[in-house]
């Protein structure tokens, strides 16, 4: 019954001049609006209900507009979920949840990061496996994810909401990790507090957001440290061959650290030896060596002479 409602619902929908009404999925609307003054729109119960007493609710209060076929003024970012029901029953026949989207406002839902992105991805290796993260804004309470697709090529790969609601992990199936990516990803997601909807969009390759996991540090002996790929590096390393940032840096200083004072290698070797009588902070992070793509976090390990911790 929903899906017959939902082709109707389609063709009746209407709305004002200077707004566009447009269907996101099954019973939820979207109203396009350029600003905030008042906007009509036509909602239908559905066709099986004609010449029937029907009345409204919107968000579980009545309505003074009945029957079938009703027109609901939709104010600023006030939209809503309206439900239709005969007369003296609680039973809902149908609903359409209506939300609004302002066009061309700043952004309100989600925060961009520090690299000026709202939604952000990465991929710990070659696998055809990724992770796309977004951080909602403080302020809001009442927030959800409403919509989102990954999209390759026409097929939709498949991805699950993360619990938290903060994230989509993804798995292309169909990904080849050992020849060239011929078309990129587009990622959709539609976001919501109340009744304001926001859309973000991503397009992507796989290589450009690869980030290898924290390098392993296995031994720290004299000075000399030695490390491995990361576990969940893509293999065989000949294939995925990673490079190495070593930095020495004054103990208790940041591994971000620059100046003088500061040691810097780069190399493909995995092993290091440091020439120092003062106690520092040995750092070491992985790159992929020929598409250039994300560092990994550092891993590091403090050595106080005499001493030491580490910290990977």
């Amino acid at each position: 019954m929903n899906k017959i409602v939902f082709l109707i619902l389609q063709a009746v929908l209407q709305s004002t001049a200077g707004t566009s009404l447009r269907i996101l999925k099954e019973n939820v609307v979207v109203l396009d609006v350029s600003d905030l003054s008042s906007s009509e729109v036509s909602l239908h119960c559905g066709e099986q209900y004609e010449g029937e007493q029907i009345r409204w609710e919107r968000n579980e209060k009545s309505i003074s507009e009945t029957g079938n076929r009703i027109t609901v003024t939709i104010d600023g970012l006030r939209g809503g979920n309206f439900t239709c029901h005969r007369a003296n029953h609680r039973e809902t026949l149908n609903y359409t949840l209506l939300l609004v989207h302002p066009v061309n406002f700043p952004k309100g839902v989600l925060t961009q990061s520090a690299h000026g992105e709202f939604v952000s991805c990465s991929a710990r290796n070659y696998n055809g496996r990724f992770h796309c993260s977004w951080k909602w804004h403080e302020e809001r309470k009442e927030r959800a994810v409403v919509y989102f697709a990954a999209i390759r090529n026409s097929s939709l790969i498949n991805c699950t909401l993360d619990s938290d609601i903060s994230g989509l992990t993804c798995i292309d199936g169909d990904y080849c990790r050992y020849s060239e990516e011929p078309r990129s990803i587009n990622l959709t997601l539609f976001v919501r507090n109340l009744y304001r909807l926001e859309e973000h969009q991503r397009t992507f390759f796989i290589r450009d957001i690869v980030q290898p996991d924290k390098v392993n540090m296995t031994k720290i002996q004299d000075d000399v440290f030695e490390w491995r790929p990361p576990k969940t590096w893509s293999f065989p390393c000949s294939f995925f061959p990673l490079s190495y940032e070593v930095k020495v840096v004054p103990n208790n200083h940041s591994c971000d650290s620059t100046g003088s004072r500061v040691e810097k290698v780069e190399t493909i070797e995995t092993h290091y030896k440091v020439n120092a009588k003062k106690p520092y902070t040995f750092c070491v992070r992985a790159q992929d060596k020929i598409a250039k793509t994300l560092w990994s976090d550092w891993s590091r390990h403090h050595i106080r002479k005499h001493r030491h911790t580490s910290q990977q």
